[in-house]
């Protein structure tokens, strides 16, 4: 008898504990004109595609333009500090991604490769005077590959910063699709807590020491604008890949950098696109994790602009 009212005690804690802090626990999520005012950059700007507004960024002013695209749940913020680097010489284009950062989310979801093939086309014909040069890290590296087979004629030279591409279903699995289990939907109810953001973005460095504090600050906000969280639900558990075997028609010279201490794509994979990839440089970043732009700025920078120049 001691033992069932000693259970049911617990049961009817537990119950008011987590009753409590489903009612009472912080609502982190933002609004997207709060969180537009307080990540904009000077030169932002949001265009319209697709019935939607997309936030984009150009800086630089030289011939050659550069295009950078950033990774799942990621936003151009990411290429920032290489951004700025590259604009020195080059037209540089940033933007978020459709349904990340600052941009509203796609009206479809059902083809998501179809989705950003299209959005890629609107970049390259209204930003682009002639060629460019595309980089891409993780997803945004699938992205660049794809967009260099649609597009050949338009992408001059390719760089792949520990690009998505092959095993998808198992790597989504892994790095997506916990934010489809039951206790993360409940744990998201209101938003990501600071920490789930923090730990997001530690996942892609290798050494801690090399993360700046703003990241956390951005990712956080970023994940919690109304929308972001609910976009990233509905692709988790996305299955319709591209067949890899597309990869071996690339012929446009492409730069090739992982991180040996990648935990997002295995560093195996580097390997594979360098098989395939029929004019790829491929470099070896010891002690670095899946983002080289960041975690090893200077370097990346140098090998890219060597890369441009040859």
């Amino acid at each position: 008898m001691k033992k069932f009212i000693f259970l049911v005690l617990f049961v009817s804690l537990f119950i008011i504990l987590v009753g409590g802090y489903t009612v009472f626990r912080k609502n982190h999520f933002v609004s997207k004109e709060a969180t537009i005012q307080k990540y904009k950059y000077p030169n932002s700007q949001f265009v319209d595609w697709e019935g939607i507004k997309v936030h984009l960024t150009e800086q630089g002013s030289g011939n050659t333009s550069v295009v950078l695209i950033h990774g799942l749940g990621g936003a151009m913020h990411e290429f920032k500090p290489l951004a700025e680097r590259l604009a020195k010489n080059y037209h540089v284009v940033s933007f978020d991604l459709p349904g990340f950062g600052l941009s509203d989310a796609p009206s479809h979801t059902t083809d998501i490769q179809a989705v950003y093939r299209d959005f890629m086309g609107f970049i390259l014909d209204n930003y682009i005077k002639d060629t460019c040069y595309l980089i891409g890290n993780s997803m945004g590296g699938m992205i660049a590959w794809n967009t260099a087979l649609n597009k050949m004629k338009k992408i001059q030279k390719l760089v792949l910063l520990a690009p998505a591409g092959y095993d998808m279903v198992q790597i989504a699995e892994k790095n997506a699709e916990w934010i489809n289990q039951p206790i993360i939907r409940f744990l998201l109810a209101k938003g990501a807590a600071r920490f789930i953001a923090k730990s997001n973005v530690k996942m892609c460095f290798y050494d801690d020491e090399h993360i700046d504090p703003e990241l956390y600050d951005r990712k956080y906000g970023m994940m919690n604008k109304v929308g972001n969280l609910e976009y990233l639900k509905q692709i988790a558990g996305y299955k319709n890949f591209m067949d890899t075997s597309a990869i071996k028609q690339i012929v446009t010279p492409t730069l090739l950098i992982w991180g040996t201490e990648d935990e997002i794509i295995p560093f195996s994979h580097a390997e594979r696109f360098n098989r395939d990839l029929p004019n790829c440089t491929f470099l070896t970043y010891n002690n670095c994790g899946h983002a080289p732009m960041l975690e090893e700025l200077d370097k990346c920078t140098a090998d890219i602009l060597k890369f441009f120049d040859i």
